[in-house]
């Protein structure tokens, strides 16, 4: 049932939506242990009893369940998976910002271009060949979204 509540917050589904993708959803089944279509839906006054309860639990004063239920899935998943949180990678952070806004090719060459401005031209200098280095030159003199697609007969 908590499950049935995250999916419905996360697809900002009415009760009703809810219960009907439940019903008749295979993909949203799965995840809620219902793997075989007469496996039994929990009643909407189960579902609305438990969600008045974990509410009144947290107005007497006590934790809220939800979130310590979370923090004890993240870390035991982080445990799990050997993740740490003391370092952020730089990719995973801001490589969704630019695929919102940049083209496959776009982020080519904006990583080329990066990396070549970050990186010693002597350096480059000494591991490309004349050519390749001639072709990072062309390449960088233009801006990504300004490139055209060359085309030889």
């Amino acid at each position: 049932m908590v499950a049935m509540m995250i999916s419905k917050e996360a697809n900002r589904w009415s009760d009703s939506q809810l219960f009907e993708q439940c019903r008749f959803n295979l993909l949203v089944r799965s995840p809620l242990g219902l793997v075989n279509m007469d496996d039994i839906l929990p009643s909407a006054s189960t579902y609305y009893l438990l969600g008045k309860r974990i509410v009144d639990h947290e107005r007497e004063g006590n934790p809220n369940l939800l979130e310590e239920t979370f923090a004890l899935v993240t870390t035991g998943q982080a445990k799990e998976f050997l993740v740490s949180g003391r370092s952020i990678r730089m990719d995973s952070k801001l490589l969704g910002i630019s695929i919102a806004w940049l083209s496959r090719y776009e982020l080519v060459h904006e990583t080329l271009r990066l990396f070549c401005y970050n990186t010693d031209s002597k350096l480059l200098e000494r591991t490309l060949s004349p050519a390749e280095l001639e072709l990072v030159k062309s390449l960088l003199s233009e801006k990504g979204n300004k490139v055209v697609y060359r085309l030889q007969g």
